[in-house]
């Protein structure tokens, strides 16, 4: 998804009716008098900064409602502090209360121009100011409380046109692994059996893959359906024969690879940004390489070849020695196990076959609840 959420102020978890004031004036007397006047307003919180070029950072550590800010400054320039706070994005939208010592039409004009919500002649009559604070503080919370709102209704849209992309996309996937197992009669519940070989297997390597992680996990899961997607353009004199394969006929065979990579490859170039279809891509490209560099089609080696081919590669083999074909009985859980294992360091990353003999208890006993057919006693 390109839809990137943006988040809104977090909204202060205080009742609507409580102030929280920060004043910005040089003067201390003034400070005081403020400080006097509003400490018996029921819940106010009052701060007080001297130095305007401090104002900035103690308004982002207190988190006002109201900002009370002086016009006169000995060290910046009131309007130019005022400019300052809506262009700071903590600060952008709390109400700003300018205090001034004249009542000048022109440089109340100067201060809402500059982005004041508000124009006090010092000091303000008590019941006026706290009126005035106790408003600009419920309309700031309110303002957050809305945008909060709106911020949570746009992630359940875009949360669910994501699971609407998710599910046409699964749905697609699975229709072309469907397309791809309907040209092999052999094939039973392959595909079942390597997501659920591909599921063990990564689980077990999750402390040596910083990668896998759950979304990875589950990703493989699916996108291993596809691994043998390029088998549709395989002619079925090649990938129906029950006997051996020619050397011309291999090489056709082998084609499946590149086949499936370049279908993949042409969904890719419309959706670039969903990593379930390129890993997909990689699996079918690459799923038979070897570790060594003497596998196809490109003759990759060791971590050039895609992490989630490296360990389809080892489910294939072994559903592949363990299940039934027209033209072999299937193996036993032990034997097939020796044979990839001896492949260790040439066909397959050592890491993963070190990870299928710590958890082969439970690869296992995933083939076997999938096996259409009972495998041969050890």
């Amino acid at each position: 998804m390109n839809d990137q959420p943006v988040h809104p102020p977090s909204l202060p978890p205080d009742d609507l009716e409580r102030p929280v004031v920060l004043l910005v004036d040089d003067q201390l007397i003034i400070a005081e008098a403020l400080r006097r006047l509003l400490a018996d307003v029921e819940g106010l919180e009052f701060h007080y900064c001297r130095v305007g070029a401090d104002a900035l950072h103690m308004a982002d550590r207190t988190r006002p409602t109201v900002i009370l800010q002086d016009l006169v400054m000995p060290d910046v320039d009131g309007l130019d502090l005022v400019r300052a706070y809506r262009n700071h994005e903590p600060t952008r939208l709390i109400p700003l209360v300018v205090l001034s010592a004249v009542d000048d039409p022109v440089i109340k004009a100067k201060a809402f121009v500059a982005g004041a919500n508000d124009y006090l002649v010092k000091l303000p009559d008590p019941v006026e100011l706290i009126a005035r604070l106790r408003y600009h503080s419920r309309t700031y919370r309110l303002l957050l409380r809305a945008q909060a709102l709106q911020h949570a209704e746009k992630q359940r849209l875009l949360a669910e046109r994501h699971a609407e992309t998710v599910h046409a996309r699964n749905t697609l996937i699975f229709a072309l692994a469907k397309l791809a197992e309907s040209r092999d009669t052999d094939t039973g519940e392959h595909l079942d059996r390597i997501a659920a070989y591909c599921r063990v297997l990564a689980e077990e390597l999750r402390a040596t893959f910083s990668e896998l992680n759950d979304e990875t996990i589950h990703d493989l899961q699916v996108a291993s359906s596809l691994h043998d997607i390029g088998k549709v353009g395989v002619p079925d004199n090649v990938l129906l024969k029950p006997g051996t394969l020619t050397p011309e006929e291999r090489r056709t065979m082998q084609r499946h690879t590149t086949i499936g990579a370049d279908a993949l490859d042409a969904i890719l170039a419309r959706s670039r940004d969903d990593r379930l279809l390129r890993m997909a891509r990689n699996i079918a490209a690459c799923h038979h390489e070897r570790w060594d560099g003497g596998g196809y089609p490109a003759g990759l080696t060791g971590d050039q070849i895609p992490i989630e081919a490296r360990i389809v590669s080892v489910a294939d083999v072994y559903d592949a020695l363990t299940s039934r074909r027209v033209y072999k009985p299937p193996l036993a859980h032990d034997d097939a196990l020796k044979i990839i294992v001896s492949g260790r360091g040439t066909q397959f990353d050592p890491r993963i076959i070190d990870a299928l003999v710590r958890c082969e208890v439970v690869f296992h006993h995933a083939g076997r609840m999938l096996h259409a057919d009972k495998e041969p006693a050890p």
